[in-house]
């Protein structure tokens, strides 16, 4: 299998993007959609979603200020 990237030079929209996709798919090129979630990252998040309906979440506040201390800023 050959993949090849485009490259846009500015952001598209939604429904741009959309369209783009439709566009090639019409001309025979088949497109990979890579905002197709992983089963790794499909795990994270239902664990997520537990964890804060468990209220085991963090405040932004400390997220912020715990990145904060890592990138030394």
């Amino acid at each position: 299998m050959n993949t090849h990237t485009i490259q846009f030079k500015k952001a598209l929209s939604f429904e741009q993007y959309q369209m783009a996709v439709r566009v090639l798919e019409a001309i025979g090129l088949e497109v990979y959609d890579e905002t197709r979630l992983t089963e790794k990252q499909r795990e994270n998040i239902l664990r997520g979603i537990k964890q804060a309906e468990k209220g085991e979440t963090k405040s932004y506040l400390e997220v912020r200020e715990k990145a904060r201390k890592i990138c030394g800023v």
